[in-house]
């Protein structure tokens, strides 16, 4: 049984027909028996029945009116019980019975009780709020909790619509429920942002979503919720064998034979290998050379010797030790004096380059007057003489190419970072900066006079990759 009014858009009855037609899609189904039907100015009409197929309602009585075709009508559930209905007819009887009392008057009728007109057509129970005890006939679903099929019916699939109208509150709410995707702004917060840094995050992230650039480190360091992880920019490691100018091998025994090395030069050339070769420094080369009775491998040569081959013998120069069985060998100077194991380990990184360990000494070679030491972090104030300079290496290392981190906190003037003097090896500005250079690293006054203080951050030997 439907509790809610109906609006019809477009309705046909003739006279004296008790069957109304519906010509809208407007829903009929689930008529109460006992609606009242409202067209136009007339007086309401009971239905006691509505035909969802035939699309039409009837009336209790035929329609006492003119034709009425294509006109909007209303609907209202007034209720099931007969003594309703009773009181509906009362109340109507009672209405025609006061306009025909006005139509016989001969003067306008200015004042009229109700009690006077309809007390003695109208029951004793509808001039007060009826007891339930009084209802008689109450349908069983009046009685107890409905079934679900007395409250809505059932639709067959004829009754169902064509279409429907998908503006409608009701049909949204029957629909089925819509999957809801996160929000722009949920989106946004769970997106990690791209950022570019020049400092190592040391401070915990919080939970930010983050990953960091460092574009002159070539680093990137990515957010975990209270840390950083930082992504390894190295693809492989192992040890060189770096030789000064007065370190080399010496033979326990003479050799002579074919001998195979590779090597790096980083000054001199291929000076101090089998046949003196000419070498291009800081390039790979493979060589191979007939000797007669040779002693030391690499006396006056400058670079790294990775591999050696004598005979059916060989040795690759990648594991800390001093002496090389396998060649019958051992790394010594002059007269067979103390030496420091040469062996460095590098890094080989994406750019295709090797980068050593970091090599920042802890007592420089040399520190000016002007110049003051507190760690890696060094100060110079108003630095005028062309030898008023930091030096890190002794000569040895003058030709090595070497990778310099410096953050610099302020400079005043032209800070030169080698003896040529000579950009891009020239601090202008403070800030975080990379520098890649085969001079002798020796930070100077680049005009003037210079005030500055910077921090050394690493500075690690370079050379390609053998691949």
């Amino acid at each position: 049984m439907s509790n809610y009014a109906r609006d019809f858009s477009d309705v046909t009855i003739t006279a004296g027909s008790d069957t109304l037609q519906i010509n809208s899609n407007d829903s009929n189904f689930a008529i109460a028996p006992g609606s009242r039907l409202f067209l136009n100015d007339f007086l309401p009409v009971t239905v006691t029945a509505g035909d969802t197929i035939n699309r039409t309602l009837t009336l209790a009585t035929p329609w006492p009116h003119a034709d009425q075709i294509n006109v909007p009508a209303a609907l209202i559930p007034i209720g099931l019980g007969d003594w309703l209905l009773q009181a509906l007819d009362s109340n109507r009887a009672a209405y025609e019975a006061f306009v025909a009392t006005i139509e016989g008057q001969e003067e306008p009728l200015t004042e009229v009780e109700w009690g006077n007109i309809v007390a003695s057509t109208l029951p004793e129970f509808v001039k007060r709020w009826g007891k339930y005890s009084e209802i008689e006939d109450k349908p069983d679903y009046a009685q107890g909790w409905p079934d679900f099929e007395n409250v809505t019916g059932k639709v067959s699939q004829e009754q169902l619509p064509d279409s429907i109208e998908t503006d409608s509150k009701r049909t949204q709410a029957l629909s089925p429920p819509v999957e809801n995707d996160p929000s722009l702004t949920q989106l946004l917060v769970e997106y990690l942002k791209l950022k570019q840094t020049e400092t190592i995050p040391t401070a915990s992230p919080n939970n930010r979503r983050e990953i960091l650039t460092d574009d002159i480190r070539g680093l990137v360091h990515v957010a975990m919720p209270d840390s950083w992880f930082t992504v390894p920019n190295s693809l492989q490691s192992r040890k060189f064998m770096v030789m000064p100018s007065s370190r080399y091998l010496k033979l326990n025994a003479t050799y002579t034979g074919d001998i195979t090395l590779r090597v790096c030069p980083m000054g001199n050339g291929g000076n101090g290998l089998p046949g003196n070769p000419t070498l291009a420094n800081h390039k790979w080369h493979t060589i191979t050379a007939s000797v007669t009775n040779l002693a030391t491998i690499g006396d006056g040569f400058v670079g790294v010797i990775d591999f050696i081959q004598m005979g059916n013998r060989w040795e690759t120069l990648d594991t800390e030790k001093s002496h090389f069985e396998s060649i019958n060998a051992y790394y010594t100077r002059d007269n067979d004096a103390s030496v420091s194991s040469p062996f460095l380990t590098f890094s080989l990184r994406s750019d295709g380059y090797w980068y050593s360990e970091d090599m920042t000494p802890s007592s420089p070679h040399t520190l000016g007057g002007s110049w003051v030491q507190d760690g890696n972090t060094f100060t110079v104030t108003e630095a005028t003489g062309s030898t008023d300079a930091l030096r890190f290496f002794a000569d040895a290392l003058d030709d090595y190419v070497f990778e310099l981190v410096l953050v610099v906190s302020y400079v005043s003037g032209k800070l030169a970072i080698t003896n040529s003097n000579q950009d891009p090896n020239i601090i202008y500005y403070p800030g975080t900066g990379r520098y890649i250079t085969n001079d002798r690293i020796y930070f100077k006054r680049g005009g003037s006079s210079v005030t500055a203080a910077f921090t050394v951050e690493s500075t690690r030997m370079r050379m390609p990759h053998y691949g």
